[in-house]
């Protein structure tokens, strides 16, 4: 009887002890299955932080004009029928952002006519009516000057009123969700006192220098110079003439009205380009270096519109771009391009409302204490007043700042290429 009692106590100790040990493997598989979902959803929402980190980075500047007709019958890559059969536009954008942005889709809405009922452009790999370029949707991260080249029915027209009167309104729609727009024709901004004003929305480079190690933008492929990639030269957009929104080098300056201080075989004359620069180990890519030994002088221009309702005359201003603290370019107003008159900046004519005007500074100093490793963008902003003295003192003195597009600062660590 006894026996009996401790064979069944023992067959109960491992039945017992069987139930035990299923329930720990029970609970220590759902602890894992339960870990594995828990890093799942740590992967998940990592990316996802990582997405919304990169969507609040986006950041779209439009460079003026905003909007400019396309003359000619035939897009590069993408086909022809603009003129004939669509009315084509190139909306120029700067990517200001650490993050590549590609647009998914295009609104437009005019009012009295063209896109009354508001437009809705989708990427297109061939021209189609109410489409934009395909190759144009992506914006590398810090590009200036992007163009996209829009196209509408030639039924519709875009009101283009003079003076400027914003009547159609477009809408940058990205693919991480972001939406930016912005008014066409650009709308005047102010910038200081309410009598006078400042903006700009475009900004190009020029540089000059003679002898070993110096460049000179005159001999770039898009000046028509016999410069190329081997000896550092690697601007090939367009030269003029030039349709008004597109990439284009543009010769300011001339023997009979020359712009001051530049080497003899230039002529008085200045080829600007899009702003960008070449810097690498190899002198022959070395621009920003040759600029920063003083072998090379650089000049920028800025577009300026006096959008107040008083006149005056830009006799002084600055300008300072800066990278990583101690490297920077500082430089102040050479003179400005009027009316297809170069003035230095103590003669300036007085600038009428409404008009524009290019504000040309020459660098007088430049400093790479720490020179980049890769490519990167140099920023800052530029100063033009109507001087000291008497202005100063009254209601007549003016003085604006805006913010620049900013100077690419193009990295090429080998020779020979572009």
């Amino acid at each position: 009887m006894i026996l009996g009692f401790r064979r069944r106590r023992a067959i109960s100790t491992i039945i017992g002890g069987l139930i035990i040990l299923s329930l720990i493997l029970t609970a220590l598989g759902t602890m894992v299955a339960i870990s594995q979902q828990y890093n799942q959803y740590q992967q998940t929402a990592e990316k996802m932080g990582q997405y919304e980190d990169q969507e609040s980075l986006e950041k779209i500047a439009v460079n003026s004009p905003g909007l400019a007709t396309v003359t000619s019958t035939t897009t590069s890559g993408w086909g022809s029928g603009c003129v004939s059969t669509y009315n084509c536009y190139n909306m120029s954008l700067s990517n200001l952002s650490g993050v590549g942005i590609q647009i998914v889709r295009l609104y437009i809405n005019s009012t009295g006519s063209g896109c009354t009922t508001p437009c809705v452009l989708n990427p297109s790999q061939t021209i189609a009516a109410d489409s934009f370029n395909l190759a144009n949707q992506y914006i590398n991260p810090g590009e200036v000057n992007h163009a996209v080249v829009l196209a509408l029915p030639n039924t519709i027209t875009l009101p283009d009123p003079n003076p400027a009167v914003p009547e159609n309104t477009i809408i940058i729609v990205t693919s991480r969700g972001n939406v930016f727009s912005f008014q066409w024709p650009v709308p005047l901004q102010v910038y200081g006192q309410s009598q006078s004003a400042f903006s700009s929305g475009t900004m190009k480079i020029a540089y000059a220098g003679s002898g070993s190690g110096s460049f000179d933008s005159k001999n770039e492929p898009a000046a028509g110079g016999s410069g190329t990639a081997a000896t550092g030269y690697c601007h090939t957009e367009g030269s003029q003439p030039y349709p008004a929104a597109a990439g284009y080098a543009e010769k300011l300056g001339s023997t009979s009205n020359p712009i001051p201080g530049l080497p003899s075989g230039d002529n008085g004359a200045l080829w600007f380009v899009n702003p960008w620069v070449t810097y690498g180990s190899s002198d022959q890519h070395s621009i920003l270096s040759s600029i920063d030994s003083g072998s090379t002088t650089l000049y920028i221009y800025v577009l300026v519109i006096n959008t107040g309702q008083v006149a005056y005359a830009p006799s002084a201003g600055s300008i300072d771009l800066t990278w990583y603290s101690a490297n920077h370019l500082h430089g102040d107003l050479l003179g400005i391009y009027y009316k297809g008159t170069f003035s230095a900046a103590a003669s300036a004519p007085s600038i009428t409302p409404g008009t524009s005007y290019y504000a040309i500074y020459q660098i007088s100093t430049a400093y790479s204490n720490n020179p980049p490793s890769s490519s990167t963008m140099y920023w800052g902003d530029a100063s033009v007043t109507n001087g000291s003295g008497s202005n100063a003192e009254n209601q007549n003195y003016f003085s604006g700042t805006v913010l620049l597009p900013g100077l690419w600062i193009r990295y090429e660590p080998s020779t020979g290429s572009c």
